[in-house]
């Protein structure tokens, strides 16, 4: 578990298996995660148990301390150890927790676990041009904008623009 004032990240468990399969299968989600279909529970049971016990790019769930809510997802892909890089990712798939600063929080965290614990020297991210939420909390996490991949993502009839944005650990 790592803890922050008002969320922890937790191991995967059997509660989060059917919320993150609904989370990912929500249309309005999937815009902005970049999952292109809906999911099956087959292939979601496969992706589950990969990401439940990868011993380098982990996956947490984020749970509210007070009411032990679990409200999204917080971990890293591409742990590359030659590197020392790799890129953490999250999403709040509750609605209701949007906006509230527990995504900035649960970042924050999964952030502080990259550099101390996989002791990565530079992590980064891909976000869709469109999603201003996103920036905003990766400017605030620390990142730096690096570029921009014009119409690099096809999504319902449009090309989209994606951002790039990094941070070091001396930064």
């Amino acid at each position: 578990m790592i803890k922050g004032e008002r969320i922890q990240l937790i191991p995967l468990n059997d509660e989060c298996f059917s919320l993150t399969l609904n989370w990912i299968n929500d249309p309005d989600l999937r815009y902005f995660t970049g999952s292109r279909f809906p999911v099956s529970k087959t292939e979601h049971e496969q992706w589950f148990h990969q990401k439940a016990t990868d011993k380098f790019n982990k996956t947490y769930a984020i749970q509210i301390i007070d009411t032990n809510c679990i409200i999204g997802i917080a971990g890293n892909n591409d742990y590359d150890p030659i590197n020392r890089t790799t890129n953490p990712f999250i999403y709040i798939g509750d609605l209701n927790y949007r906006s509230k600063g527990y995504g900035v929080e649960a970042f924050s965290l999964i952030l502080s676990f990259c550099f101390n614990y996989l002791n990565v020297h530079r992590v980064y991210g891909f976000f869709f041009k469109y999603n201003n939420a996103s920036q905003k909390m990766l400017e605030k996490c620390g990142y730096h904008y690096e570029g921009t991949l014009k119409e690099h993502w096809f999504k319902d009839g449009i090309y989209h623009d994606v951002v790039v944005m990094g941070k070091n650990t001396n930064k």
